[in-house]
């Protein structure tokens, strides 16, 4: 955990430098939000505290087997979601946690995260276990979840959260100028976003390239839409109990 810290530091206070210094605007905001959140994501890659890869045009993803950084990170990142949405009031108008009864939103969140995971269940038949990660050891699984599901809390409050809000404010003000019309909700927008988000990922960091642009635009859709019907916290359950269930080896 003190490397990783040691390797993000300079990242963090050069947009803490430019959010409290210069004082931009509030879509300015989470444009750093952004970035800081792939400065915290991929600087994992390098420091082999995640792997994933691409065997036979397969996407497969593997977590860290230090418990206790597992757990760490995603006690961190729920933190700062947190303090995020706590401090900027202007970014929190639109963003909604949960919209609706809890049962339903629930039950949305699981039905998404069956949809995400379908189509790689299904080619991970295909696939042994030993050329898309190995096996995980059992005692891993609950830090994996916590890493999944609040790590990814943040991730959804950026995404289903701020940059939702924004596209569905400008949805609002462009309505009847788009050519896709209602296929291209802003909830199927935000997922697009995602997608683009990890080119670097994809391209740079790693050399997984399409599948995994493919898997994040197809998992970035689907909780786009959970998210926009059913608020954040449904698309967290989508999006990691996607990612636990995918690096835990169960499948």
């Amino acid at each position: 955990m003190s490397e990783y810290l040691l390797r993000v530091l300079p990242g963090l206070v050069l947009v803490a430098v430019v959010m409290y210094g210069m004082r931009p605007t509030a879509a300015a905001r989470v444009a750093l939000y952004l970035l800081a959140f792939v400065l915290l994501r991929d600087a994992l890659t390098p420091l082999g505290l995640w792997r994933f890869g691409v065997h036979s045009g397969v996407f497969w993803i593997r977590l860290s087997d230090d418990p206790w950084f597992l757990v760490l990170f995603g006690l961190s990142a729920a933190a700062m979601a947190t303090a995020v949405y706590a401090a900027d009031k202007e970014n929190r108008h639109g963003v909604v946690l949960l919209r609706g009864e809890v049962l339903k939103g629930v039950v949305a969140g699981l039905l998404g995260f069956a949809l995400v995971v379908l189509p790689l269940v299904l080619l991970y038949r295909l696939v042994p276990l030993a050329q898309r990660g190995g096996e995980v050891e059992a005692g891993l699984l609950p830090a994996i979840l916590v890493f999944a599901l609040l790590g990814n809390f943040l991730e959804e409050l950026l995404f289903r959260g701020y940059v939702l809000a924004g596209l569905t404010r400008h949805a609002a003000r462009a309505a009847g100028r788009t050519r896709l019309g209602s296929i291209m909700t802003p909830g199927v927008q935000s997922g697009f976003v995602f997608a683009l988000c990890h080119v670097f990922l994809a391209t740079t960091v790693s050399s997984a390239g399409a599948p995994l642009l493919l898997f994040t635009l197809w998992e970035g859709v689907i909780a786009g839409i959970v998210g926009e019907r059913y608020g954040v916290l449904p698309a967290t359950i989508t999006h990691g109990g996607a990612i636990f269930l995918l690096s835990s080896g169960l499948v």
